[in-house]
């Protein structure tokens, strides 16, 4: 099984920055805001050897900060796969894969220190404070 926690932990360690486009520039992924269909908040493309991440450019700073996430959430852990590809030529179920990007942004985003000592422990408070309140889900 895929240890999320620990790899992005590795990565914020590395890099010294949670900060989903400063990672991507450092991994060496390219970020580009671009207008695209509404319902899509963003995704993630190799092409000729380079790395892109998409961003729908009309989507709030915040919502665009989580795709980033997202989205390298799928560069790190589903290396070799394109969605598309997945859809079409395997047996696997997207939602995994989507639920794995998910769990790696949540990680990436979620600054537990920060909440301890800024806002007392107060999740829900952190949560919309940090601009993560649509990615919280109660387990």
């Amino acid at each position: 099984p895929m240890d999320i926690p620990r790899r992005v932990a590795n990565l914020i360690k590395k890099y010294g920055t949670r900060d989903p486009f400063e990672l991507a520039d450092h991994l060496q992924i390219r970020v580009l805001f671009r207008q695209v269909d509404k319902d899509i908040q963003g995704f993630f493309i190799r092409r000729r050897r380079r790395k892109f991440i998409v961003i729908n450019s009309a989507l709030p700073r915040h919502v665009q900060r989580q795709t980033c996430a997202h989205e390298l959430g799928h560069a790190r852990l589903h290396k070799g796969w394109g969605y598309y590809f997945i859809v079409n030529h395997t047996y696997f179920l997207p939602g995994r894969f989507e639920r794995e990007a998910n769990d790696f942004a949540w990680h990436l985003l979620f600054d537990e220190k920060e909440c301890r000592y800024d806002f007392g422990g107060d999740v829900g408070n952190y949560v919309r404070e940090a601009g993560l309140a649509e990615m919280y889900q109660v387990k």
